[in-house]
């Protein structure tokens, strides 16, 4: 007993150093002083971590006036790599970052549609990215699929998702299965507002928030809660999709999506592309009426939820941020009518999704090693 409890302790305590490094970088007494471990213990630790590769001496310059100048640590960014596959808004995006969230490699292809053609030739860029010599003594740690669309976390199922032709359906979790076949890492699909939302609450308009939303505008609506600090998905992964909420606008029912996303409003004014819509929004009266109405039947969906979570802020992302602060204002006004005080915004980062996927691979991968 007392050897599993020595191993578990040592497990326990690998988990804790790396995620104290995620943060930066830190010296031995800074660690044995925030975790509580004797100099001997933690000196032992970080020995083992050095020579398995987890971590290195970080090269920092720092005065020291008396006494021994204070070794500091971080985590070696290439004992392995993530890799991050983002299907959504017809935009294909395959990015490579370290285990210090740096991004490495980023390739994007705009889509017609995402098919099972289109999925072999998203294999075939993750092959040819890993197979630069700067990733030869580096391990593939895991692959993060950030899918638009409804993912059961209970299954692994994409349910729901126009983006994708029906035929990669025709098999459970075609996909992931796909990605397995080719690479010998974990591989994990993802919502992608969900991962946005993560994103966010790391190092976007979401950190340090509490109660609050991201809605994400686009070819589709999304959202991502955050309650209590933690990102709520429901039972069975679907939470926050706003964009399912029924609503009237114009005398007619329907979902919200079918009203506010850039698809319909491309559809109503008989667009094919985003960059057109923005054009004619800028230049026509008649255009920057209409949209900005869809932003008011926004608002006022987004007071309904903030009535009932009593959430503090809201943060739209999606193209329909180039409509700027006009549209802005038309969805604040509609929730500013709420009893509950709540702050809305644009979203600062330009690719939530996949700096959330990014930190949840670290967040999971540090602590898995070690598992």
């Amino acid at each position: 007993m007392t050897g599993k409890t020595q191993s578990y302790a040592r497990q326990l305590n690998n988990q804790l150093i790396m995620r104290e490094l995620r943060q930066g970088y830190c010296s031995a007494t800074m660690l044995s002083q925030r975790l509580n471990l004797s100099n001997a213990a933690l000196s032992s630790i970080i020995s083992k971590l050095q020579q398995d590769g987890y971590i290195k001496q970080a090269e920092i310059d720092t005065e020291v006036n008396i006494g021994r100048k204070p070794v500091y640590y971080t985590i070696n960014e290439k004992f392995g790599y993530i890799v991050v596959v983002s299907l959504a808004d017809y935009v294909a995006k395959v990015v490579v970052s370290d285990m210090k969230m740096n991004i490495v490699d980023t390739v994007e292809t705009k889509v017609e549609k995402y098919d099972v053609e289109m999925l072999y030739e998203l294999v075939l860029t993750v092959k040819n990215l890993l197979a630069q010599e700067k990733y030869r003594d580096s391990k593939l740690l895991g692959i993060d699929l950030s899918i638009a669309g409804k993912v059961n976390t209970q299954t692994g199922e994409l349910q729901l998702s126009p983006q994708f032709d029906k035929e990669i359906f025709s098999e459970k979790n075609r996909i992931v299965n796909l990605f397995k076949r080719q690479f010998n890492a974990p591989i994990v699909m993802t919502n992608d507002i969900n991962l946005a939302g993560l994103g966010e609450m790391y190092d976007g308009a979401m950190k340090g928030v509490e109660n609050g939303m991201l809605v994400h505008v686009d070819e589709g609506i999304g959202g991502a809660l955050i309650l209590d600090g933690k990102l709520y998905t429901g039972a069975q992964g679907f939470g926050g999709e706003v964009g399912l909420m029924r609503t009237e606008y114009r005398g007619e029912i329907n979902y919200l999506d079918e009203f506010v996303s850039l698809r319909a409003i491309k559809k109503e004014l008989k667009e094919r592309h985003t960059k057109e819509v923005v054009e004619r929004y800028k230049a026509e009266k008649e255009t920057k009426d209409y949209v900005n109405s869809t932003a008011r039947c926004l608002g006022r969906v987004l007071k309904d939820i903030v009535e009932l979570l009593n959430i503090s802020k809201i943060a739209l992302s999606g193209r329909i941020k180039e409509f700027g602060e006009d549209y802005l204002k038309q969805v604040k006004e509609e929730v500013g009518k709420s009893q509950n005080a709540c702050d809305v915004v644009y979203s600062t980062l330009r690719d939530p999704s996949i700096v959330g996927a990014i930190s949840k691979a670290v967040e999971a991968l540090t602590d898995d090693i070690f598992e």
